[in-house]
């Protein structure tokens, strides 16, 4: 390229920074490399899993800085987001066109012509990738033929878009297809005989052409490269990737930095898209098995109070005929007392709550910790009497009403552990009961642990 183009694809990654200051990073980290084969398209800008930005020429000098710099902050979402490790496999057009509109829905950006939004798909906004790759890889419904198990629907008489409408279609599971009906990346042919997926005179539609089938029905990049977003977008190798670049490492490391500045900036009430803000809270807080962490703590818990030893003289020592004149106290390790503190206000799952206390006395009983040794205290916004059980069926929990865990830490017996389950909305002592170390289990979001205690986050959904 001439220097003047490169001072032009320079302004346009100052313009993209500037326009999203929370993927500057990601920004530059994309190396830019020139096409070899300028006649091979390279519409979109395409980026290969190495980091790479291949640039076309001609199409560095057609389109203008804003233009340039949009395509950028749209190609470092695709590796931003790992759709490349998402593909589902097959129908990678599809896939391309699905990922595309899960982008550029929220970025905020004035989009170029050639843009592919949920609009354009005729689907709604703030849908994911998987969602819009589903509706688009179903087959056309053929014009003048429904299924007869379908209940008929007057399009005079209501809008396609409602949801009653959309639900008798498709079932309350399923996405909605277009409003027309059919497979919006494949429209019927007009009465014509024009195909809509050829450009009319003067009209500038992006180009749909897509992947060449192989034998077994798998993808594989076909030549028609104007449209393609490169293997950023699926992980299918092309001609123009370059076989360097950014490490897996280093790029996971530009992920989670990424995210950090992300969760930087909302804290600093910086204006980011919702989207962008959902896709930091995962980066930084992958998946947990919280049945296997709560597990853990719990018994890391009582392997330290089961450790504490001390001597007594209830019991003769076993050193006592060595030395017949003199009395020797024996050790003795007593074994752990332990409550669960349950949050039954109004605002606690009872499923979610059952699960929890289920994972619970499950690790107790399988470390030993009987149902003599074992008290349930519940507690709203005052406690109810403890209970010694062994199952969670025994249990009878009261409450249903405020919360208040200090009553519950105030009325349950001295013990060596206290385990808590709440959702977290509720004042906490300001220190832990003397010699008692305490575990919470935090359900769901938006709750808060005090400092000083252990905690294990329990997701809303239950699932591991």
């Amino acid at each position: 390229m001439t220097d003047e183009l490169w001072r032009k694809w320079a302004a346009a990654r100052v313009w993209a920074a500037h326009q999203v200051p929370y993927l500057a990073h990601a920004l530059l980290a994309l190396v830019p490399v020139v096409a070899v084969d300028p006649a091979a398209g390279l519409r979109r800008f395409p980026a290969d899993l190495g980091w790479h930005i291949h640039l076309n020429p001609a199409e560095v000098e057609r389109r203008s800085v804003p233009e340039i710099g949009f395509w950028l902050v749209h190609q470092v979402t695709h590796l931003l987001r790992e759709h490349a490790r998402r593909y589902p496999g097959t129908e990678r057009q599809h896939w391309n066109l699905a990922t595309d509109a899960e982008i550029n829905d929220d970025l905020g950006l004035a989009l170029p012509t050639d843009a592919v939004t949920p609009t354009l798909l005729g689907l709604p906004n703030g849908w994911t990738a998987e969602q819009y790759w589903q509706v688009l890889k179903e087959p056309p419904v053929e014009a003048g033929r429904r299924d007869l198990n379908e209940p008929a629907v007057e399009e005079s008489q209501h809008d396609p878009n409602e949801p009653a409408v959309q639900a008798a279609r498709h079932g309350p599971n399923e996405p909605p297809r277009a409003s027309n009906g059919h497979n919006p990346n494949k429209p019927p042919r007009a009465s014509d005989g024009h195909d809509p997926n050829e450009p009319a005179a003067g009209e500038n539609r992006h180009d749909l052409n897509g992947p060449v089938a192989e034998e077994g029905g798998k993808d594989r990049a076909g030549p028609a490269a104007e449209g393609d977003c490169g293997s950023g977008c699926d992980g299918l190798p092309r001609a123009w990737d370059c076989r360097e670049g950014l490490s897996g490492t280093g790029a996971r490391l530009v992920v989670l930095d990424t995210a950090r500045r992300i969760r930087e900036r909302q804290r600093a009430r910086d204006d980011v898209p919702a989207g962008w803000l959902r896709w930091a809270e995962q980066a930084l807080e992958p998946a947990v098995n919280w049945r296997r962490l709560l597990a853990a703590t719990v018994r890391r818990g009582l392997a330290q109070v089961a450790g504490r030893v001390d001597y007594t003289y209830r019991r003769p020592s076993r050193r006592a005929a060595a030395l017949p004149e003199v009395v020797l106290p024996s050790l003795r390790r007593p074994s752990p007392k332990v409550t669960v503190l349950v949050d039954t206000s109004g605002s606690v799952s009872d499923g979610l709550l059952g699960q929890a206390l289920a994972e619970v006395t499950g690790v107790l009983r399988a470390v030993g910790a009987g149902r003599r040794l074992l008290t349930v205290v519940s507690c709203d916004a005052r406690a109810y009497r403890g209970q010694r059980v062994g199952r969670v069926s025994e249990l009878r929990l009261g409450g249903g009403g405020g919360t208040d865990l200090r009553a519950g830490f105030a009325a349950a017996p001295r013990s060596d552990l206290i385990i808590a389950i709440t959702d977290g909305r509720t004042p906490w002592p300001v220190r832990p009961p003397a010699g008692t170390r305490v575990i919470v289990g935090l359900l769901g979001p938006g709750g808060e642990a005090p400092e000083w205690a252990e905690t294990v986050h329990i997701p809303k959904s239950g699932a591991s």
